[in-house]
């Protein structure tokens, strides 16, 4: 491109853009992800492919926008309070998972011949997942709420909040790994090497002290004085400069542009503004965020990856296989079920921005060969282009797990007693419909399980709740007439517990399609006469779940809206009986659609 540079940059962002509108755009069509459109796209208009070519230099200065407006959002979105109640899961489950990731890491680098300090490098960055992706993948699945999103997310965060100390002490190793077995000694070689060590993490603690500060005066002071003139675009304004003012201060101590964004997002969260900051950010974000997702791309050499295949292969094993394993039986050990550690697993098999971030430090400071930089690099970019298809996959393994003995043993086994985290009784005696058996099994103690029971309760009637999600269905102990079942709600053998044979009723309120499907199935083979109510997020399920076998099918945004028509109808005017009749004939004409 000729004219003048402020055109030519334009015109490489323009390339950029349209790269990722058509890249997005077929990715939808073919019924996949967008960011996989975004992702092939940089591939196509990178530099290392032929034809259309965008300035790297051009796109990495927006996508070093778009990270930081992106991690901004993310932060942002946390809310740290509602994971507290995984902080058990998130610190030691994700703890152990990075020390066994980082440690298959450091054997394969071993293995590769790029020694110690590079094979801890290496493992440093696998066990990094991308915040970004999931939250994108969770967000279009639907599963943020979900027990294992939230396990997935409390791991993130320790993961991320993980690559302050990682950027602090990698760059201070080298001078101290010759110096290790004279550690006991009085060297001035070992001094200098943990003078420089002290001096990385003092930098680290000095930024998160800030980050704490502004938490807690700074941030809520600023927002809520510039809410106070009531112009949105000073308070876009401030919250922008807010995530890039704390970037490039992570920047400048290199910890990370990303980072730091992110944290000031952590920090909006703590204050009562983090709902309206986002909605201001998240049309800038999701624009500049695709430049983020096309300059990734971009860096993906298909020459460097034939010639290094090997290598990319048995990094990429290691975090589609052994980092999901490890994840999975982390969380099994803590007491979660099987299918939520799978689901967790493999929603971490991916190298994430922040691994980007450590790349990136170790080839421009020389610490590591630009060969372990770019096998990281092609690594993660296989793991990102595959991160929707391998979630995707947990079910239909899990499902397939289930069909070898041992392997069901271990992820589908009935817990007693005191052997999950909330000490719930797997219910049932043995007896054939005993006098006390539950006359209705809700499947689910999710907000809308809950609501069931709710009901159930205040009119007496005996049920039982299954969920294998132990802090949810918690929240219903106490009840006489509530029988709490922990378990997967599509195991005959948790199932058996319910006894739905002697049920008058059973209600579906599971959050996942697949599972719904599943659990109707199982329980119209146990129980063939009971009637069956089945919640649902999608008009196109509605079919599935009635030739499933489900008596009647509820789709709840679709119940929400008639709500909302007869409550705006209402007001204006609308009589009563025209109201009913105009729903009552929009929500037949609903599911009749959808049966035909």
């Amino acid at each position: 491109m000729t004219g003048s540079p402020g055109i030519e940059f334009l015109g490489h962002i323009g390339v950029g853009l349209g790269a990722a509108l058509l890249g997005g755009a077929t990715a939808r069509a073919l019924g996949l992800p967008v960011l996989v459109g975004y992702l092939v796209a940089g591939i196509a208009v990178g530099p290392h492919t032929p034809g259309v070519m965008a300035d790297e230099a051009s796109v990495r200065s927006v996508a070093d926008l778009g990270v930081a407006l992106l991690m901004f959002a993310v932060g942002t979105q946390f809310s740290l309070a509602e994971l507290n109640h995984v902080r058990r899961t998130a610190l030691i489950g994700g703890g152990v998972q990075m020390f066994g990731t980082a440690l298959l890491g450091m054997i394969v680098g071993l293995a590769l011949g790029w020694g110690v300090y590079g094979g801890l490098f290496l493992g440093c960055a696998l066990a990094l997942s991308s915040t970004a992706v999931m939250i994108k993948v969770l967000e279009e699945r639907g599963e943020l709420g979900t027990s294992h999103g939230n396990a997935m997310l409390g791991i993130l965060v320790v993961q991320d909040l993980s690559l302050i100390p990682m950027a602090a002490l990698l760059p201070a190793l080298p001078a101290l790994l010759p110096a290790l077995p004279a550690l006991l000694g009085q060297g001035g070689n070992n001094a200098a090497a943990l003078t420089g060590i002290a001096v990385a993490l003092l930098k680290a603690a000095v930024f998160v002290g800030a980050a704490i500060l502004l938490a807690t005066r700074g941030a809520p002071a600023i927002l809520g004085r510039v809410a106070r003139t009531g112009s949105r675009e000073l308070f876009l304004l401030t919250a922008v400069c807010l995530c890039l003012a704390a970037g490039y201060a992570a920047e400048s101590m290199g910890l990370g542009l990303a980072l730091g964004a992110f944290l000031a997002g952590l920090v909006i969260s703590a204050s009562g503004f983090s709902h309206e900051v986002l909605s201001q950010v998240r049309p800038l974000r999701d624009v500049f965020a695709s430049a983020f997702f096309v300059s990734i791309g971009m860096l993906l050499d298909p020459v460097f990856l034939l010639h290094h295949l090997g290598a990319v292969a048995a990094v990429a094993a290691v975090v589609l296989i052994g980092k999901p394993l490890i994840t999975a039986a982390a969380l099994r050990l803590l007491g979660w079920h099987g299918r939520p550690a799978v689901r967790t697993g493999l929603g971490l098999a991916q190298i994430g921005e922040f691994s980007f971030v450590l790349a990136t430090l170790g080839s421009t400071r020389g610490l590591v060969d630009a060969e372990v930089s770019g096998v990281i690099l092609s690594a993660a970019l296989v793991s990102l282009l595959l991160a929707p298809f391998v979630y995707g996959a947990a079910e239909p393994l899990y499902r397939a797990a289930l069909q070898v003995p041992f392997l069901e043993r271990l992820l589908d086994r009935p817990l007693r007693r005191g052997e999950n985290p909330e000490e719930m009784a797997a219910g049932g005696d043995g007896e054939i419909c005993p006098p006390a058996s539950a006359r209705a099994v809700v499947l689910g103690a999710g907000r809308v399980g809950r609501y069931v029971s709710d009901a159930l309760r205040t009119l007496g009637v005996p049920h039982a709740v299954v969920d294998y999600d132990g802090r949810a269905a918690s929240r219903l102990r106490g009840d006489p007439t509530v029988s709490l079942i922990y378990g997967d709600a599509t195991s005959e053998t948790v199932l058996s517990a319910a006894t739905p044979e002697c049920a008058a009723l059973a209600v579906v309120a599971l959050p996942e399609a697949d599972s719904t499907e599943m659990a109707v199935r199982r329980l119209k083979r146990m129980a063939p006469e009971i009637p069956i109510v089945v919640r649902v997020h999608r008009g196109q399920d509605i079919p599935r779940m009635r030739a499933a076998g489900a008596d009647a099918v509820v789709h709840a945004e679709f119940e929400a809206a008639t709500e909302m028509i007869r409550q705006s109808l209402t007001r204006l005017g609308i009589a009563d009986t025209a109201v009913r009749t105009y729903i009552e004939d929009v929500r037949q004409y609903r599911y009749r659609e959808a049966v035909e």
